[in-house]
Parts: C-alpha cells; sequence; structure tokens
C-alpha cells in the first residue's frame, strides 16, 4: 500500500527542485496555480475538489496526492470528496475507478 505521507513530501521535493531549476517558468507556473486556486466566484475547496477530479481522470498519482492535500486543508468532507471522485468516474469510467479508489485512500491517510 501507498504511504501517501511520503509521496506528497516526495511530490513537494521534486516540485520545489523543479520549478527552482527552471526559473521564471517556474515562478510563472506557481503564480498561475496560486491565482487559479485563490477565492473567487468559486472557493478554494470547489476549485481544489475540482483539480482533484481532473487528476483521476488523467490517472496522475502526484497530482491525487497533491490535491488531496489541498482539498483537505481547504476544508473538504470526506463525503464531497467522495462526491468529486463520482463525478470523475462518471466522466472517465471504468479506469477512474481504480484511480478514485487511490484518491479516498490517500484522504483518509492524510486526514489522520
Amino acid at each position: 500500500m501507498t504511504d501517501y505521507q511520503e509521496q506528497l513530501a516526495e511530490c513537494q521535493a521534486n516540485n520545489k527542485n523543479l520549478f527552482a531549476s527552471v526559473g521564471e517558468a517556474g515562478k510563472g507556473f506557481g503564480a498561475l496555480h496560486a491565482a487559479s486556486v485563490a477565492d473567487g466566484v468559486l472557493d478554494t475547496k470547489t476549485k481544489e475538489l475540482m483539480s482533484l477530479a481532473i487528476s483521476v481522470v488523467e490517472r496522475c498519482e502526484g497530482c491525487i496526492t497533491q490535491h488531496t492535500a489541498a482539498c483537505i486543508k481547504a476544508g473538504a468532507s470526506r463525503e464531497g470528496f467522495a462526491e468529486a471522485v463520482s463525478v470523475a468516474i462518471m466522466m472517465a469510467g471504468g479506469p477512474a475507478t481504480v484511480y478514485g479508489g487511490k484518491a479516498l485512500v490517500c484522504f483518509d491517510q492524510l486526514s489522520k
């Protein structure tokens, strides 16, 4: 079983190293990310749940881990998180059940 705390730390360290190595492009992506998830008409929690659902559809475990942590930080409940996963499954079908299941285990681990 994946240790999602460990995977989160690895993803964060890899991103920090990458963005430092690519200079202005890394700063630009960081600014885009911050602006995209900031409260607006949609709140941060909703935007992070959207990001999580897209991560499940795209089958990106690193993105699932990082956006799960962000969902928890933004105050997402397990029930709301599961609903976002169900939308991903509706849009992507069977393969999303595999990654949606991983996302729920990730939520359970990171929310302890």
